[in-house]
């Protein structure tokens, strides 16, 4: 084996173990929010409290100031990427690209974690403000999640295979699949402020209004999502990430239907949150080997 495939499997390795990292990341920060801890460092940031390390931290505190620990060691990972791909890799070969866009998206989902920080968008503010942003924050940790898979995905292909254009039905699909987590995370936000079953849930507050659009629209796609899976599924490179989608879709569909049962608990909403990621990136990467197989 040849140093420079050596190193590539072991960016390979880095790369997997990075989006590994990050999808507990993210649902780490969906915990911020189920626990009403997102001010626990007041309106500082990047400080909390004023200051690098607080004393006498509440619980509220522990926790968001712990995310912010992880966000930042994320950051620091996402960093080295790009910069291990530039000595690895060849010009113009998709890890590089795919590892800079990471760090794009990172510095992105930092930003937004700042304003809605600064913004005192945080805890029990039910604003629309907050609510935009919210939805936002999540598009964008789609695509950065996106970009992670794909850096590793890259790495162990030869980079003379070129993709071709996405076709509708993948390019229909993989918007759907955002527009029904932006819409999932504005709900899950609701199910926080206004509780299923609780006297705020009786509020005519735009988020419990709300509740009902993101199960529609998840059932309707999850529908798509499988007819898609199969059509796709007959190309034997998409096949095994095909065959992901059309189960975690099915899972997810479930799952959702528990958590209208048991009105939102919060491990469920975690679990939720990450089969959502999980589909998404077997989407991606299904829709990727398809371009690729078809050339």
């Amino acid at each position: 084996m040849s140093a420079p495939l050596a190193a590539q499997r072991w960016f390979a390795r880095c790369a997997a173990a990075f989006v590994g990292y990050l999808l507990f990341v993210i649902v780490f920060g969906a915990w911020v929010r189920i626990t009403g801890s997102g001010a626990g460092c007041g309106e500082h940031w990047p400080s909390c409290q004023g200051v690098l390390v607080p004393h006498t931290p509440s619980q509220a505190t522990i926790i968001e100031y712990s995310h912010r620990l992880t966000s930042g060691l994320l950051g620091i990972a996402a960093l080295a990427l790009p910069v291990a791909a530039l000595r690895i890799f060849p010009r113009g070969h998709g890890a590089r690209r795919w590892s800079a866009a990471t760090l794009f998206f990172v510095a992105v989902e930092a930003a937004i974690g700042a304003l809605l920080v600064k913004r005192g968008l945080v805890a029990d503010n039910a604003s629309l403000a907050r609510a935009v942003v919210v939805a936002l924050h999540l598009v964008n940790t789609l695509l950065l999640t996106a970009s992670a898979a794909l850096t590793v995905a890259s790495a162990r292909t030869a980079p003379e295979r070129v993709a071709s254009a996405l076709d509708w039905r993948s390019g229909g699909v993989l918007v759907g699949l955002g527009i029904v987590a932006a819409s999932g995370a504005v709900t899950a936000l609701g199910d926080t402020l206004f509780p299923v079953g609780s006297p705020q849930s009786l509020s005519d507050h735009f988020l419990v209004q709300l509740r009902v659009v993101h199960p529609i629209l998840a059932s309707a796609l999850v529908l798509g999502a499988v007819g898609w899976a199969r059509w796709i599924g007959g190309v034997s490179a998409a096949r095994p990430w095909a065959m992901a989608v059309g189960a975690l879709a099915l899972l997810q569909l479930a799952l959702g239907a528990v958590n209208i049962v048991l009105r939102a608990p919060g491990a469920l909403q975690l679990a939720h949150l990450l089969i959502a990621q999980l589909l998404w990136i077997s989407a991606v990467l299904a829709a990727r080997n398809f371009a690729l197989a078809r050339g």
